[in-house]
């Protein structure tokens, strides 16, 4: 399930939690993120709503043709992506927001200042949230995802985060590769949100 193009909450759902992914054009890192994001999701009991935008969205573009191949390689089906353009109610409706490069979160707090404590870069979060436990909330919950977030929130470093390198324009191998650290750091961070298995 996908946050809608224009979220009608000025607040995250109480219901579910909202993962937004974010990079420049939303048609090949975010894109790539959201369909893994998705089918590492399908089985959770969490209800988690994902979605994509980009900074510089090439607003209604599909997915990069080799960003697409790489899916196609995982066993994953990307051709049902539009791009879309990262705005204040995306920002303001999502519960976390996990971008691929720092200057992606910059916009993002730009765009809807209080977001600073749950706009991270995707690696930056995979690695803060791993030693986030919230053993006061059961697992898979809400509320537990949230306070992940905030734990997460409060042990940010001063130093410049990790990013997620940008394939676009290079070759195949390079989207596979990016793919791969995608699916990675995606495993720890949703790990930690959904909580003791």
């Amino acid at each position: 399930m996908a946050i809608p193009p224009a979220a009608s909450d000025a607040a995250p759902g109480r219901g579910e939690f909202r993962l937004l992914l974010v990079c420049t054009a939303n048609i090949c890192r975010s894109a790539m993120a959201e369909v893994i994001a998705q089918a590492m999701l399908h089985s959770a009991a969490l209800p988690v709503v994902t979605g994509s935008a980009g900074v510089a969205a090439m607003v209604g573009h599909p997915m990069a043709p080799h960003a697409i191949t790489a899916l196609d390689r995982l066993g994953l089906n990307g051709r049902a992506h539009r791009a879309r353009l990262l705005d204040p109610a995306l920002v303001a409706s999502s519960d976390l927001l996990l971008t691929m490069e720092d200057g992606h979160r910059a916009v993002a707090i730009h765009l809807d200042p209080r977001a600073a404590a749950k706009t991270f870069t995707l690696p930056e979060f995979a690695q803060l949230a791993a030693g986030a436990g919230q053993r006061r909330y059961r697992s898979d919950t809400v509320d537990r995802a949230r306070a992940i977030v905030r734990s997460a929130a409060e042990r940010r470093a001063a130093r410049r985060p990790l990013e997620v390198y940008d394939p676009y324009g290079g070759p195949p191998e390079g989207y596979e590769a990016c793919a791969k650290t995608l699916g990675e750091s995606l495993s720890h961070a949703l790990a930690a949100l959904l909580g003791p298995r």
